[in-house]
């Protein structure tokens, strides 16, 4: 009985089957426990109010227009395009000046005192030709020669070569009020196209700008996102592991006790010693009075020192 009741258990299976049944109880209550898979699953930060900004404006500076949206934030299109918006009051000014046209593109850019100032000029040229036609009819005169024909072919000679110059003059004035009025018209449009060149560098800092607050402020919430959806994890997670937890301890008690339900008592190495030392002992004979009984037995050949059998065996 006491060989049995070692092998029985020294601790009733029954005592630890209460904690079974509550960790079933709680397993089976986590599985039927509604799970929210949308706030485990990983989100993506959408744009924010400076990237939808910066991105708004870009689309003016290209003429784009406005940019459509869907509930998710996803573009959709574009209204009220007009094309490169942000060279378009400088294009329409070097239309407007004829700056591409050099045949009429100067004419803004003339002088307001070209004209006088070519007047005065010539106004006093025919002075000074008018004092040189006089002097050489006071030298006609002098010499009694006024009105003949060295006189008349002196003066036309004169007059000829006066008003050649005059005309150089006069051509000198008007191609120089003209290459100026080029030089001009050449600087405006290059300046036209600097400050349409600079203009628009300014406006892609500014989207830059915004772009980079707007990059911060995305990464930030994705953190948060990616915070959130990992406590969501843990959340779930955490009820899971403290029934593992448990389970594992019960587990383990319950194996390490004789005739537990999880594992299949092992005898004690006390009790394993003691029964092979008697299993030793009856097989060299240190049984005593069943020795001497088995001797006595007709069975036996007791001049047998191996003890033999002699005829059936009797049980």
């Amino acid at each position: 009985m006491a060989n049995g009741n070692m092998m029985g258990g020294l601790l009733p299976s029954a005592t630890l089957a209460p904690y079974g049944q509550e960790i079933l109880k709680y397993g089976i209550g986590q599985l039927g426990t509604p799970i929210d898979v949308g706030a485990m699953l990983p989100k993506v930060a959408g744009q924010t109010a400076f990237q939808q900004k910066g991105a708004q404006r870009l689309a003016d500076m290209y003429g784009m227009g406005d940019i459509q949206r869907d509930a998710t934030g996803q573009i959709t299109g574009f209204t009220g395009g007009t094309g490169i918006a942000s060279y378009q009051p400088y294009l329409d000014e070097i239309s407007q000046q004829n700056l591409l046209d050099p045949s009429k593109g100067y004419q803004d850019f003339m002088s307001p005192y070209q004209k006088e100032i070519i007047d005065t000029t010539m106004q006093e040229y025919d002075v000074q030709a008018g004092r040189g036609r006089q002097a050489i009819s006071d030298q006609a005169y002098n010499v009694g020669a006024f009105g003949g024909g060295r006189h008349g072919i002196q003066m036309g000679q004169y007059q000829s070569e006066s008003d050649r110059n005059r005309a150089a003059l006069l051509a000198g004035l008007y191609g120089q009020g003209y290459n100026q009025a080029l030089d001009r018209q050449q600087q405006q449009l290059a300046n036209l196209q600097q400050m349409g060149t600079y203009t628009t560098g300014l406006e892609q800092q500014g989207i830059g700008a915004f772009q980079a607050l707007g990059a911060e402020d995305q990464a930030l919430e994705q953190q948060k996102l990616n915070q959130l959806a990992l406590g969501a994890q843990q959340g779930y997670q955490l009820p899971v592991q403290r029934i593992q937890d448990v389970a594992n301890i019960y587990g383990g008690i319950a194996g390490a006790m004789p005739g537990s339900p999880t594992q299949q008592f092992q005898p004690m190495p006390l009790a394993t010693g003691i029964g092979g030392g008697l299993s030793a002992a009856y097989m060299l004979g240190m049984g005593g009075q069943n020795t001497q009984a088995r001797a006595q037995d007709p069975v036996y050949n007791p001049g047998n020192v191996m003890g033999q059998r002699q005829g059936p065996l009797r049980y």
